[in-house]
């Protein structure tokens, strides 16, 4: 019974992947980028009504739409025509190659933050900081009786390898 339902899901799948499969070229990135910002809706969407605790759940979800969001930029290649808006350069109009390298280079670094920014996404935060406030919490807590969730605070909802509900 379940490879009924095996294969089924399958089929299910490719439907779902028809046009990033159908249009994959192994040679660009952006076709990887077009499959996992794919993945990711269903994922975002399954997590949004998930069975988890509400405040995690929304964060993981607010990252995912982060994620979703700047895969979207880069796909659609929007830094020179933000690299113009920031500057007041219109790169196309311009005949003076320092305003036109301006433009250039803060396109670049624009694209820069967005690559960093997603892949800081994906790999979380740094758990060490997460045991060292914990510690310090546990110290403080034994002469105080308030009670406050040091999880709740830290964690934003970023590192893909706990996306899933």
């Amino acid at each position: 019974m379940w490879r009924i339902r095996s294969f089924f899901k399958g089929l299910h799948n490719f439907w779902y992947f028809r046009k990033e499969v159908w249009n994959f070229r192994p040679w660009d990135y952006s076709f990887q980028l077009r499959l996992l910002k794919r993945s990711l809706i269903p994922l975002r969407d399954s997590l949004k009504d998930g069975h988890e605790e509400e405040v995690s759940r929304i964060k993981k979800v607010v990252a995912i739409n982060e994620a979703i969001y700047i895969i979207d930029r880069i796909l659609q290649d929007v830094y020179l025509d933000d690299a113009e808006a920031q500057l007041g350069i219109d790169f196309m109009d311009t005949t003076d190659a320092n305003e036109a390298s301006k433009v250039v280079a803060l396109s670049h670094e624009l694209a820069n933050q967005d690559w960093k920014q997603l892949w800081r996404i994906f790999e979380g935060q740094n758990y060490n900081e997460y045991i060292m406030l914990l510690d310090r919490h546990n110290v403080q807590s034994q002469f105080e009786d308030g009670h406050t969730d040091v999880w709740g605070k830290w964690f934003d909802g970023t590192d893909m390898r706990g996306w899933w509900d």
